[in-house]
């Protein structure tokens, strides 16, 4: 499934975490290979919380991995799914690949065919692996635009501001679209139960992420894989309000993709494919 996480306004709710935290809970709870493309190319992404030190530096300086890399080779051959792999950074025993975006003027020479390109390595990779996420600049763009058509599902990542929640009225009708209230406080006026008093149609579709001083300190350090292991490991599970969160927003988002799926299976069904 291709499943594009985006948000409204720019550096609210801490997007990459989240769509980081949804991807390993994928990995822990489903089994098969998730992969990553970072489509961004102005924002640091989920690769940055799991690499520290050397790894982190050459993947700034050398650029030779992830979305551009691998679209020059959309020119050349057929896309292998070694050659995704080999592209990505690999993390949680192999089942983790991320595709670093590249170079932000990748996307801004011919924006045009970013959009094909971007889509085109969609396509291809939903053949090949289990989900595939796809993280967009936020704000209102026509590539993201472009990019969000495509998906088969979209993660709206919010925060519990006054602009964002007006932004929401537009958005709160749209089917296939779940939404993750990022650096989530229950003291704040605009708490999920008051949001579904104002929206009801976000009920079912809407889980919450806390912010935790834990977790941003280990992905500032590159250990954002380390620090969610320790959620799952018996006998070392801390912060267990924290994870029962992450999974509860996982579970939410995962009921709806299923009903999701059923859709389309009686939809091909109905075409007799």
């Amino acid at each position: 499934m291709k499943i594009v996480v985006w948000s409204m306004t720019p550096f609210s709710g801490r997007k990459s975490t989240n769509l980081l935290l949804l991807a390993l809970q994928s990995v822990m709870k489903e089994g098969g290979e998730q992969v990553v493309i970072h489509a961004d190319g102005s924002g640091s992404g989920p690769e940055h919380f799991l690499l520290s030190g050397s790894h982190r530096s050459r993947m700034m300086k050398q650029k030779e991995f992830g979305v551009e890399f691998l679209c020059k080779w959309l020119h050349c051959q057929k896309v292998t799914k070694e050659m995704i792999k080999n592209a990505s950074y690999t993390f949680a025993e192999g089942r983790l690949h991320i595709l670093p975006s590249g170079k932000e003027g990748f996307y801004k020479r011919n924006e045009a065919e970013a959009i094909k390109e971007v889509c085109a390595m969609m396509q291809i990779a939903d053949t090949m692996f289990q989900n595939v996420w796809v993280e967009l600049p936020a704000g209102e763009s026509a590539y993201s635009q472009q990019i969000l058509a495509n998906a088969d599902y979209v993660i709206v990542n919010l925060s519990q501001s006054p602009c964002e929640i007006t932004k929401l009225e537009s958005l709160s009708k749209l089917p296939h679209t779940f939404f993750v209230i990022g650096a989530y406080e229950q003291c704040n006026i605009y708490t999920l139960h008051n949001l579904e008093k104002l929206f009801p149609e976000l009920k079912g579709r809407c889980g919450v992420i806390p912010y935790h001083r834990g977790l941003f300190s280990a992905c500032c350090a590159g250990y954002a894989e380390q620090f969610f292991l320790r959620g799952i490991i018996p006998g070392e599970r801390k912060c267990s309000s924290f994870f029962r969160k992450v999974e509860n927003a996982y579970e939410i988002w995962k009921e709806g993709r299923e009903v999701l799926c059923e859709e389309k299976e009686k939809e091909r069904e109905t075409a007799g494919i």
